[in-house]
Order: structure tokens, then C-alpha cells, then sequence
């Protein structure tokens, strides 16, 4: 094999060494103070430069803050939740994450071995530019590399690793597979490059030279597009936010907030709806389904009490519940929706979420935590966030448990009142009281805008918690039943009056 093909031979005079170690710690240094999260990926064949690139980064510059991500080809699709390990891998602010064989390896292989069609393989596409967009707008700088290798250098290639016994465990099988497709890799590669080089995240090709001025190439342009990158963010000035317009809120006209049901009829109910929804996760599991739920609403809206009552539905092995607080400062560090995804990359059967990734809309909003920027495209971000989970194994329900103005205080009260429920109330919780009509039209704004048919929105009233609780669990069964297409074989119970019953008072 020369000396050009082999990743530890690629050379450089020691002048141009340590002017490339120089400008890459800097860079990093930059990358650091920016607080910025850099997306590299280095794609192509086998002996293109790529492997070498990776090796001269992973030399050169500070591992502390840098993070490689390389996914076994074979595997990639081995999660039904397509991009859930792309999300969980991206760096967080002021780090560099290398990714090999990322999220283009699947679409670009099934199209060049001739089982994906056109039509399949840009709708995989628009998935991969759809997750780069919400990388950029959270923050995150990009740089796409791709080294193009002609097929006869391919082969060439493979047979000098395969003819050197130390270097010959390099080679994959799926290397020559690949290599006797070259033609078709080519001519999909081209087609992707088009496809989804964006402004936000261009490609940039690496076609010419030995393997050296290939990777020095590759280096001035990684250097070049992060330094331009970070220059140009540090000109804008931050923006200023706006303050929220209040409107009626549209989703209060079909909620009829005296729903009650008495102790009788709550107690005959409970544990038929706990039969049916234990019936419903059971048969959700037997076809491979997991559910997510997420719950918002005003503090003391009873989110508490009505998720234990259905986590109470199954074994606790079964059921996963997130409460969701503030971030935390290594959160803060990435994109809004990487804690959620974190959260899921174990998904349990049952995995409920008090509070969710609607704080961005809600708490963030209000607060400008965000910006108006920030808050206004998390709407389209958080469906599709849900899209993907629901197009994965994952049946996602959302509810806003909702009370009046004056049953909150009543409640805030009573937590004064009672010992062991002062933890629940303090000083923020009075300060929030006071922006309940800002809360009401964020809420509403969130319904309209993300009540989708895959993630729906239910709205629960729940002035009287046992009326709420009893009424979350029959829409949840509802909705299972109609995604599952399975409705279980159980005796409804006997009521002495007819339930959910109505009436003027409210009964706790």
C-alpha cells in the first residue's frame, strides 16, 4: 500500500503543522467562548479521506471538548424512533461533535441498492434538512464534508488494505458490496447534495489531490465555515422581546368547568377505567407501542393527582414519570428539546411527563426565557418533535388540566392550610397567579397550534379533581382504542345515575 492511502501516513511539513494545530485550538477556544454547538460530519467511501480527517481532529485538538459519534451501519435503523440517537449525540454549547456514517448513511444506501424509490428517498431527505434546520435555529453551527472517490480508486484502495495483514481488519464487508455499486453511489450522492445543501448547512465537496491535500482541504474548510460562522453571530445585536397580546381564549368555549361527579360514582369508576387502560398498555405493548404522555396546566390544576392515578393503572416497572422543573445547566447547553429526547432514550411503556417541552411556549414565553423568535418556531419544532415519536412506536396524548381563577385560590389556600401540602405553594406560584390571563392565551395559542391528529390535545376540566381524574382516563382509553383498533372485552360497571354526572356545586 503507498504512503497516501494509509490514514497514519497522511503528512505534513512542520511548518504547515503547526500552523493547522494552532488554528484548530483556536478555533476551539473560539467555539468555547461563543458558547456555540458545532455538527461536523465527514462522509463519504472508504479511503476517501474521511477516516483520516477524523483521525488528524481527533489528534489534534482538545478531546475534552470534542465528541465523536460513529453508528454501525448495519444497526442504524435498529431504532423505530429514527432520529432519537441524532438528537441524544448532539454537543452541547461550546463543544464539536464529529459524526461518522450519520443520518444520510440509511437513505443513501437503500436508494443506491434499489429499495427505496425517489419519492422515499426525498421524503428521508426533508427528515434529515428538517432536523439540521431546528440544529440551526437553536444555535448550532454546521459543517458538512463530503470526500468523493471514484470507484476504480475505491477498489484500489480496499485491495491494498486487503493485501496487508495488518491493515486487511479494516476492511467491511459492506466496503466491497459498496464498491460494486459505485456507480449508483455516485450518481445518489449527487442527487442528496442537491437536495439538501442549505445556507444553514452547506455541503462542501472534497474531490481532488492526494490524501493529504484532501485533508488539508478538509481542514481549511472546517476551520473557514465555523470561524466565518462564529464571526458573523457575534455582529447581531440579541433582539428585544415583545410583550404578549391577550385574546379570548378560544378552547374554554367547549369546556364546561361545573363538571362534577360524586364520591359514589368516582369510587364505582376508578378501577373500571384503571381494568380498561391497564387492558389498553397491555395490548399496546403486545404490538411493540409505547405511550407518551404530557400534562400542562396553571399550578394546582391537579396534574399530580390525576398522573398517579393513572400510573396506578400499571405495574410500576411499566411507568416512567418525568416532573419536569427549570433546566438544568448542562440542558441549558443544548437545544430546548434535547432533555426530553434524553429522557427517551429508554422509553418505559408508559412514560408521563408532568410538564413538558410546552414550557417553551408557556413558561419561556412568558418569562422571555426565550425569544420571540425562540417561543414563535418552537411550535412547528414541537410537532415535529411529536411526528417523529409517533412515526417511530410511540403513541403521544397531551392534556390541559384546566380550573378557574378562583378555584386556583381556593386551592393555593388550602396548601397554606395544611402541613404537609405547604411545599406545594410558594412565591412563584403567587407571582404566576397574577399573569393568568397572559397564561390563558399562551395556553390557547399552543392548542391551536399544535392539536394535531397524530399528538391531540385534550382539555379537562378539573374543578372537581374527581370528575378530572375519572374523565383523563376515559379520553386516554378513547384514544388508545382508536389508535390501537382494539376495544378490551371488559363488563362496564353499574352506576346508580348516569356518569360523568353535572351539576351546579363542586365536589373534592
Amino acid at each position: 500500500m503507498s504512503s497516501e492511502e494509509r490514514v497514519a501516513e497522511v503528512s505534513f511539513n512542520a511548518q504547515e503543522e503547526t500552523a493547522i494545530r494552532t488554528r484548530l485550538i483556536r478555533l476551539q477556544e473560539k467555539i468555547t467562548e461563543a458558547k456555540v454547538p458545532v455538527v461536523v460530519l465527514l462522509c463519504g467511501p472508504n479511503g476517501s479521506g474521511k477516516n483520516a480527517m477524523l483521525e488528524i481532529l481527533r489528534e489534534w485538538m482538545d478531546q475534552r471538548r470534542l465528541n465523536l459519534h460513529a453508528y454501525e451501519r448495519r444497526n442504524v435503523r435498529q431504532d423505530p424512533i429514527e432520529f432519537r440517537r441524532y438528537w441524544c449525540d448532539t454537543p452541547e454549547n461550546g463543544y464539536t461533535g464529529l459524526f461518522v456514517s450519520s443520518w444520510y448513511s440509511d437513505p443513501l444506501t437503500a436508494r443506491s441498492y434499489g429499495k427505496m424509490d425517489d419519492g422515499e428517498f426525498h421524503k428521508a431527505l426533508d427528515r434529515c434538512v428538517l432536523f439540521e434546520k431546528m440544529l440551526a435555529d437553536g444555535g448550532a453551527v454546521l459543517c458538512k464534508i463530503w470526500f468523493r472517490k471514484s470507484g476504480k480508486a475505491q477498489e484500489k484502495f480496499l485491495c491494498a488494505l486487503d493485501d496487508d495483514p495488518y491493515e486487511s481488519w479494516r476492511v467491511m464487508p459492506d466496503d466491497w458490496k459498496n464498491c460494486r455499486f459505485a456507480e449508483k453511489f455516485d450518481e445518489t450522492t449527487k442527487m442528496l447534495l442537491r437536495y439538501t445543501g442549505k445556507p444553514f448547512a452547506p455541503w462542501f465537496e472534497i474531490t481532488d489531490g492526494s490524501l493529504s491535500e484532501r485533508v488539508r482541504s478538509a481542514l481549511d474548510v472546517f476551520c473557514t465555515r465555523v470561524e466565518s460562522e462564529i464571526a458573523a453571530r457575534a455582529a447581531v445585536k440579541p433582539p428585544k422581546n415583545k410583550e404578549i397580546k391577550l385574546h379570548k381564549a378560544a378552547f374554554l368555549k367547549k369546556v364546561d368547568m361545573g363538571a362534577a361527579l360524586s364520591k359514589n360514582e368516582y369510587n364505582v369508576l376508578l378501577p373500571y377505567m384503571r381494568a380498561r387502560l391497564n387492558a389498553l398498555l397491555t395490548e399496546a405493548r403486545n404490538r411493540g407501542k409505547k405511550v407518551v404522555l404530557a400534562f400542562e396546566g396553571p399550578d394546582a390544576s391537579g396534574k399530580g393527582g390525576v398522573i398517579s392515578r393513572l400510573a396506578s393503572s400499571v405495574f410500576v416497572r411499566d411507568c416512567t414519570v418525568f416532573p419536569i422543573a427549570a433546566p438544568t445547566k448542562q440542558e441549558l447547553a443544548h437545544n430546548f428539546l434535547w432533555r426530553f429526547w434524553d429522557r427517551l432514550r429508554e422509553q418505559n411503556l408508559l412514560t408521563v411527563f408532568d410538564r413538558s417541552w410546552y414550557g417553551r411556549v408557556l413558561v419561556e414565553r412568558l418569562e422571555h426565557f426565550a425569544t420571540d423568535a425562540e417561543w414563535s418556531r418552537a411550535y412547528d419544532e414541537i410537532n415535529a418533535f411529536e411526528k417523529q415519536l409517533t412515526e417511530g412506536d410511540t403513541i403521544v396524548v397531551k392534556f390541559l388540566l384546566y380550573i378557574t381563577a378562583d378555584e386556583q385560590l381556593a386551592r393555593f389556600k388550602a396548601r397554606q392550610e395544611v402541613a404537609y401540602k405547604t411545599w406545594k405553594i410558594g412565591d412563584e406560584d403567587w407571582r404566576n397567579r397574577d399573569k393568568w390571563d397572559q397564561y390563558e392565551t399562551a395556553f390557547d395559542d399552543m392548542i391551536a397550534k399544535t392539536d394535531t391528529k397524530y399528538a391531540p390535545w385534550y382539555v379537562i376540566p378539573d374543578n372537581n379533581k374527581k370528575f378530572g381524574r375519572i374523565e383523563t382516563m376515559r379520553l386516554l382509553c378513547e384514544r388508545l382504542e382508536k389508535v390501537l383498533d382494539y376495544v378490551p372485552d371488559l363488563p362496564k360497571p353499574d352506576l346508580p345515575e348516569k356518569a360523568p354526572r353535572k351539576n351546579g356545586k363542586k365536589k373534592n
